[in-house]
């Protein structure tokens, strides 16, 4: 079996507020509670859920990028454990891992050209070694991206949306990474340029071989770029397994849930499916609970679903529900 590229073990990133006055301290925010997966080369893993579920937390965390916060659990790149390495012995790992942002405005410099853009990460790593040298990448990855290479002199302000985010795929590969961390990298966009960015980092991954994490909260975004999927709530993975396998057959009721809520494209398709309707308030991350966190709004609730924690199964499909355990 192949080594993962990236391997994630039980992943925890607390944070905790500053104490303001003399009051009580702040409640802890889990905002990943210990969670596991692996991304095989050139393979994409979707990790889709509500906002605050803990996705972009845990994209940061796969890059070392949560600063202060409690971290607990193991991360692998490359069969190198990188998850407690200072920035200074972090720094040659991080040409293999490379990010991609939701805004594709506010992540790239406007007061530099798109030829400085992509050739910065270049320089910071020394990817190329004469000035010419670094010339001809650019328009290499320019015209990769579906850029003209005649723009290269532009600034941000001078392109549009699917553009800018276009200059900012071209700016991750210009290091020759192994994996690309996208979070939630099309969802600014209008729908058709998500369709066309979309089918560029599909294009890119054939091509390049290059892995995703892709971070979204769009079920049928995830649906077409990812070949394994992982289900977040409130800070853990309640679901992972191939996304044929789980868009056909999903187990966990909150992933049930997110799929009879995604619009279809033909509402007869589906005619059959049922609306499940999730009650009750999105619980917290600064609780602890002692059970199942989706009891209180899951419509299949056990009896001892708040006192017994479930935990991710060892299958090839694996739910953290205790529907499939034995009590």
């Amino acid at each position: 079996m192949t080594t993962p590229l990236l391997q994630v073990k039980d992943l925890k990133v607390h944070f905790k507020p500053p104490r303001r006055g003399f009051g009580k301290p702040a409640p802890v925010i889990r905002a990943v509670d210990g969670i596991s997966f692996d991304v095989q080369p050139g393979q994409t893993l979707g990790l889709v859920g509500e906002s605050g579920c803990g996705k972009s937390t845990t994209a940061r965390a796969i890059l070392n990028l949560t600063g202060n916060a409690y971290r607990e659990g193991m991360i692998y790149l490359g069969g190198t454990r990188i998850d407690q390495l200072s920035e200074r012995r972090m720094r040659p790992h991080r040409a293999n891992a490379q990010m991609v942002f939701q805004d594709p405005f506010s992540s790239l410099n406007p007061r530099m050209t798109v030829a400085k853009i992509i050739r910065e990460p270049m320089r910071n790593f020394d990817v190329g070694k004469f000035d010419s040298d670094e010339r001809l990448e650019v328009v290499r990855l320019m015209e990769l991206v579906g850029i003209n290479p005649r723009y290269m002199n532009r600034y941000p302000h001078e392109f549009s949306g699917g553009q800018r985010q276009r200059i900012g795929i071209a700016r991750a590969l210009a290091v020759n990474p192994k994996l690309i961390v996208c979070d939630e990298a099309v969802s600014a966009l209008d729908v058709s340029i998500q369709a066309q960015v979309i089918n560029l980092l599909m294009d890119l991954q054939q091509k390049l071989g290059v892995a995703y994490v892709f971070i979204s909260h769009d079920l049928a975004v995830v649906r077409h770029i990812a070949h394994r999927v992982g289900v977040m709530y409130l800070g853990r993975i309640v679901e992972l397994a191939d996304a044929d396998e789980l868009y056909r057959s999903p187990r966990h009721p909150y992933t049930k849930a997110l799929l009879s809520a995604a619009p279809v494209p033909d509402p007869e398709q589906n005619v059959s499916q049922k609306r499940v309707k999730l009650e009750g308030e999105v619980p917290s991350p600064d609780i602890e609970y002692a059970g199942c966190p989706f009891a209180e709004r899951c419509p299949d609730v056990l009896p001892h679903c708040q006192a017994v924690r479930p935990q991710l199964s060892d299958e090839v499909h694996q739910v953290s529900c205790l529907l499939y355990e034995d009590y």
